[in-house]
């Protein structure tokens, strides 16, 4: 056998373990990966009063991490609101946590968007960081009633578009 096809034999060979080793291979410890229980978290809102994630069991819960002074967050926020009143009759929750250190800058960008969905204050990033693992802000985890995480959404997304609603919609009966 000439030595080009046995080079090309054991090369080809090498190349497809390394590409199964790399599709077969868990995420990063730390990482949080679709179909893993999310992570629950206990953080204060703006009336001092404590919200956890696991209080939203059998609904599909919306983790959304934003700040105010993220230019994508503001191009999203109408999107949300729309969002938040398409699902408003449903099993459905948005859990808005903001990485902003001051509750005066969520009000003036509550105010300056029009949001009427509350936020949750998360200033050191614990939440945000070192539970989720998030990289960047906008970043949403859609997490089933179960707990279980559905899916994780880096960056905006045109919320209100009826596509996208129909298609929460037909995430709230997965259990």
């Amino acid at each position: 056998m000439p030595k080009a096809i046995i080079f090309f034999i054991v090369a080809g060979a090498a190349a497809g373990f390394f590409v199964f080793r790399q599709i077969t291979h868990p995420d990063p410890p730390g990482i949080i990966s679709i179909g893993q229980q999310a992570p629950d978290f206990a953080l204060k809102d703006e009336h001092n009063r404590v919200v956890k994630l696991s209080d939203y069991r059998g609904r599909l819960v919306f983790l959304h991490f934003w700040a105010s002074w993220c230019p994508p967050c503001m191009d999203e926020a109408k999107d949300l609101e729309a969002l938040n009143t398409a699902m408003k009759d449903k099993p459905f929750q948005i859990l808005e946590v903001s990485l902003d250190t001051e509750w005066d800058d969520i009000h003036k960008f509550d105010e300056t968007y029009h949001v009427t969905i509350p936020s949750l204050l998360d200033p050191g990033k614990q939440i945000a960081r070192g539970l989720y693992k998030i990289t960047g802000q906008p970043e949403t985890f859609l997490i089933r009633a179960d707990g279980t995480v559905l899916k994780h959404i880096i960056g905006p997304a045109p919320w209100s578009n009826p596509r996208l609603i129909a298609a929460l919609e037909s995430m709230l009966s997965l259990r």
